[in-house]
């Protein structure tokens, strides 16, 4: 009787942490006000949207390196980010997708620029590294 007690008991407690973990998570996306794609998500509202910006925040040796770049996209590396909103103010109520190497450096952008007021924020959370793997997607390099 006592060893069912505990085995309920920790079992109710892991289901309970679980519940907890992925609140948390729901909870930590809405903070943060921006969304994060998937690689194929991100190359079909690329192609689908007529007035959208791609930001890439990546040093200009990424840019221009061997994962290439998205078409259009604009070059703002994320230590510039902060002082070059004024730049892309004209986008704060439409979709701006942002992208990096691998995602890191474009969730701190993306929560940077819902922090100054941009509506529709996109994150490429696998960035570059991810995008070169998905047939079609617009790349130059």
């Amino acid at each position: 009787m006592k060893r069912t007690l505990i085995i309920v008991g920790v079992i109710s407690a892991m289901f309970g942490l679980d519940y907890v973990r992925n609140s948390f998570n729901v909870f930590a996306a809405d903070v943060a006000g921006y969304t994060d794609l998937s690689g194929a998500d991100a190359v079909e509202m690329i192609k689908n949207e007529k007035d959208i910006l791609i930001i890439d925040v990546r040093s200009q040796s990424e840019f221009t390196g061997e994962l290439g770049h998205l078409e259009g996209a604009k070059l703002i590396p994320l230590n510039e980010l902060s002082a070059r909103f004024g730049e892309i103010a004209a986008y704060k109520e439409k979709n701006v997708l942002v992208v990096c190497r691998s995602g890191v450096r474009s969730r701190q952008a993306s929560s940077a620029l819902v922090n100054n007021g941009f509506a529709h924020v996109y994150n490429i959370a696998p960035g570059m590294a991810g995008l070169n793997q998905i047939p079609g997607a617009p790349i130059e390099r």
